[in-house]
């Protein structure tokens, strides 16, 4: 049994493991039915645990279950509209979040190096995927983001070596930087016309990404974006005129100019001649 002090939503609660039958929650010295936001289901020696936090909780505090090694399962119920940043940090035996359709943000770092954990859905009404939310989470092989998605932090899903299903709503308007660097099960991405930023590194050192559609519009692009893509295959841009990028910076390190050889630019064929001048573009027709 331990305590913990809820400033000024409750006076004093005691949270205490219960064996998972009817969970209970003891509040100011008395038993009460666990009509409560949060559920965490705890596997431990003992057996399979509950902490439940008493109702009327709309936010999870940030650091709250930091670096704890019980975890394994968590269901947010209906009512929570924010977790706060890095809330779920390093919850290595992670493998289930379930999150409430009320939620409407996330914290950085939220689920940051949850290293167990296989799908994580994303409910409508969040607009903002906060940096580093996932980051070196090396299970995760599932993402589903919501149509109210507008953007997406840098190094948001990073180093998740096994993703590789994950959907661009087409509301999307920003990817930031290194977002999905290191995400080895990438092979085919579609991004929708709705971006307008694409940041540098976004799609850097995905291993096994054979083909990207990237959004069909003259916005600028970021440096490298896939640097270190090695199996690269094709790249598709049906903009009427060529992007630009930021600084003239190519998609590739200059140490991989084999890339705009062994990748094929699909373009419209009315805007070929365009690319074929553009900076940057005109390296996939030196051949």
């Amino acid at each position: 049994m331990f305590l913990r002090n809820f400033d000024d939503m409750f006076p004093l609660i005691l949270i205490i493991p219960l064996i998972i039958n009817d969970p209970l929650v003891i509040r100011e010295g008395k038993v009460n039915p666990a009509d409560s936001m949060i559920r965490i289901s705890l596997y431990d020696k003992p057996g399979e645990y509950d902490f439940v936090w008493p109702g009327k909780i709309v936010e999870i505090p940030s650091y709250e279950f930091a670096d704890r090694k019980d975890l394994k399962s968590v269901k947010i119920e209906e009512g929570v509209i924010n977790i706060g940043e890095y809330a779920f940090l390093g919850c290595e035996k992670l493998e289930e979040i379930i999150l409430p359709s009320t939620l409407k943000e996330v914290g950085e770092g939220a689920f940051r190096e949850c290293k167990s954990l296989k799908r994580l859905v994303i409910p409508e009404g969040v607009r903002v995927i906060p940096k580093y939310m996932c980051a070196w989470n090396e299970s995760l092989k599932e993402v589903r983001l919501p149509d109210s998605l507008r953007d997406i932090g840098s190094h948001a899903f990073a180093y998740c070596r096994d993703l590789g299903k994950i959907n661009f709503p087409e509301t999307l308007e920003h990817i930031g930087s290194n977002a999905f660097s290191y995400d080895g099960n990438l092979t085919n991405v579609v991004l929708p016309n709705s971006i307008t930023e694409l940041e540098s590194y976004a799609f850097s050192d995905c291993s096994k990404l054979e083909k990207i559609v990237l959004p069909a519009n003259d916005k600028m692009l970021g440096e490298l974006i896939f640097t270190g893509c090695d199996n690269l295959k094709e790249i598709v841009c049906l903009s009427p005129q060529p992007p630009t990028f930021d600084c003239d910076s190519p998609l590739f390190d200059p140490s991989e100019r084999k890339m705009y050889l062994k990748c094929r630019l699909v373009t419209l064929p009315e805007s070929r001649g365009l690319f074929k001048r553009a900076i940057v573009w005109k390296e996939f027709f030196q051949k």
